[in-house]
């Protein structure tokens, strides 16, 4: 074994790095630390301004080590969310020690492993993805498949009581946002000898799951290996060989029977989901790029083809199998301190108001309730209900308000120490096994795993387990939380830009953007908006004070009168254009003018 203490002592001994913006106070530069809010006296800026600047800080002299971000520029404003919210994209000294002990000491050539490597095994994630939690291959048997679903080992690497685990615990998980992750472990090992990368040997627990011809789980075996992916590969890869295989650079290689069957497979899954009634709504979601300048936001379709659902299907299956494993008797005679994903069905008043709006739009708008009427009491299910709904022509607008209300009933999904059923995913029992490597929940999970099966002693006593599982759950929350956060943030900032360009257009040649009323509140009324896909909201008092008339919302919050003599102005479901006149930079508001443009003119 290779001596790993001279590397470790050494990592142990450097500064650790910070991010920090360049400031000038009194005509003299300084450095300020994002997340303490230090300010560190500089001799001399290497850089602008308002650059974004990575630095270290030895024996009291700032070192500025690299420009990350120029001043004004699309990074820069992710960067500034980054500050806002004290993320760190930078590590301490002590977890850097142990990485560099992981890095000398992989632990990859264990005799313990089962040895995989020669099953074709392949990873299908964005084609942008470093971090590569799951590798699959599907192979087939006489009564049906089995999928052998590998993740990457992280808990193997992470252990309680480490500065890594304890880091990993800090943070609860990784962060996205445009062109920039805030990783939960360090990127030598989730990017590095953690990631399932391709042409490399690397630990994983592997899940085989073991189906029929039909699609249906009949067993589970996990086991710790060794395996070797063949191949990185796109969803838009993937999907293209499916399209057309003769085309595609995939089409006779090691890993292309089993692409075939993960089709397969999935289109099983798939109907399963189905028959458990699994609500599939039409959600929106945007994608947004840093432009090649770098001075912009782009936003891109994020239109998700066959190949991501038959991927997530195999990710859902896992999930499932290994919380049915862990809530089980098991080989191991100490409970296990497992923690599951619950999502309690809607809440029925919820769904009394639901088909109240469903009845008042078919009133509304005249719609033939033969299509557009659903209550709990109808044969048809919810999911079945929203797919048979129009999505292109003329009601396709009522499509995306009811999409949206339906969406509403749903209570949040959340971290428990008590196994439940996940409602969202049709599933009795639900944990999230399948992202150890940006979820601290899932390198508790595993290591929970490992004990279960008799692969891993229990590592410290039950009364701590559990609270440290507590701990975990806590800190899985608030991530899920923080990064919904970020995400509006991120989300804020394309439609800043978006209307400030807008705004400096003459008044008469400014666009008038086209949306759909998805949403009312009380006090806000939701469009989704047709180029860019965002939704954005508007302030009802602005609109009165607008059109100089005070306005209400309905008690079914499904269209606004004016107060007075109770006309309607706009329902759910009605074609909108909106036209920015100004921006409250104090309120950090926009304000719009609003035509409404009713499908049935009442």
């Amino acid at each position: 074994m290779e001596n790993s203490e001279p590397v470790q002592q050494q990592a142990a001994h450097t500064p650790k790095k910070q991010l920090g913006v360049i400031v000038k106070e009194d005509g003299h530069y300084a450095l300020m630390d994002f997340s303490s809010k230090q300010h560190f006296p500089l001799s001399a800026a290497d850089y602008a301004e308002g650059s974004i600047v990575e630095f270290q800080v030895v024996d009291n002299e700032v070192q500025q080590l690299g420009l990350l971000a120029a001043v004004n520029s699309a990074p820069a404003k992710i960067y500034q969310i980054v500050g806002n919210y004290k993320l760190d994209p930078f590590f301490s000294a002590e977890v850097m020690a142990e990485v560099a002990a992981i890095l000398a000491n992989p632990g990859i050539d264990e005799s313990s492993l089962a040895a995989y490597e020669d099953k074709p095994f392949c990873t299908i994630d964005g084609a942008d993805t470093l971090d590569l939690d799951q590798a699959l291959f599907i192979d087939k048997t006489d009564s049906g498949f089995i999928i052998y679903y590998a993740i990457a080992d992280a808990a193997y690497y992470v252990k309680p009581g480490s500065a890594l685990f304890t880091e990993g615990l800090k943070r609860g998980a990784s962060y996205y946002l445009p062109g920039l992750m805030i990783p939960m472990l360090p990127r030598e090992l989730c990017i590095g000898v953690i990631s399932l990368n391709a042409k490399v040997n690397r630990r994983a627990v592997v899940f085989e799951l073991s189906l029929d011809q039909n699609g249906k789980h009949l067993s589970t075996q996990i086991t710790r290996a060794r395996i070797q992916s063949r191949a990185k590969l796109s969803f838009d890869e993937v999907q293209a060989y499916f399209d057309n295989p003769n085309q595609s650079a995939l089409n006779n290689t090691e890993v292309a029977k089993s692409l075939i069957r993960l089709k397969k497979v999935g289109l099983l899954r798939l109907r399963l989901a189905e028959e458990r009634k699994v609500a599939r709504y039409h959600r929106t979601e945007i994608n947004i790029k840093i432009g090649q300048d770098g001075l912009v936001f782009n936003l891109l379709d994020n239109v998700r083809n066959e190949v991501e659902l038959y991927n997530e299907q195999l990710s859902l299956l896992c999930n499932m199998a290994g919380a049915r494993f862990l809530s089980s008797a098991g080989n191991s005679d100490e409970p296990t301190q497992a923690i599951y994903k619950v999502h309690a069905q809607p809440p029925e008043e919820k769904m009394v108001l639901f088909e109240k709006t469903l009845t008042q739009l078919i009133n509304l708008h005249h719609l033939n309730p033969a299509t557009w009427f659903w209550d709990q009491n109808s044969s048809t299910a919810l999911s079945d209900y929203l797919t048979s709904l129009p999505i292109t022509g003329v009601y396709a607008r009522i499509t995306q308000a009811i999409n949206r209300q339906a969406l509403m009933t749903n209570n949040r999904s959340q971290f428990s120490e008590r196994a439940d059923k996940h409602y969202g995913v049709g599933a009795d029992v639900y944990a999230r096994f399948s992202a150890p490597m940006r979820e601290i929940v899932g390198v508790f999970l595993h290591k929970e795993l490992m004990e279960k099966t008799g692969d891993q002693l229990q590592a410290v006593s039950i009364v701590k387990d559990e609270a440290l599982r507590d701990q975990v759950i806590l800190m899985a929350n608030r991530a899920k939380d923080l990064q919904n956060e970020l995400t509006k943030a991120a989300n804020k900032l394309v439609i800043d830009q978006l209307f400030a360009a807008d705004l400096q257009c003459l008044e008469a040649e400014r666009p008038a953007r086209q949306g759909t009323i998805i949403g009312l509140s009380k006090d806000k009324l939701y469009i989704l908006l047709d180029d860019p896909e965002i939704e954005i909201k508007l302030y009802i008092h602005a609109l009165a004070t607008l059109w100089n008339t005070p306005l209400i919302v309905d008690d079914q919050q499904v269209s606004l009168y004016k107060t007075q003599d109770k006309i309607r102005i706009a329902s759910l479901g009605d074609s909108v254009q909106i036209t920015v006149f100004e921006q409250n930079t104090l309120k950090d508001q926009w304000s719009f003018q609003l035509t409404v443009q009713p499908l049935i003119t009442m």
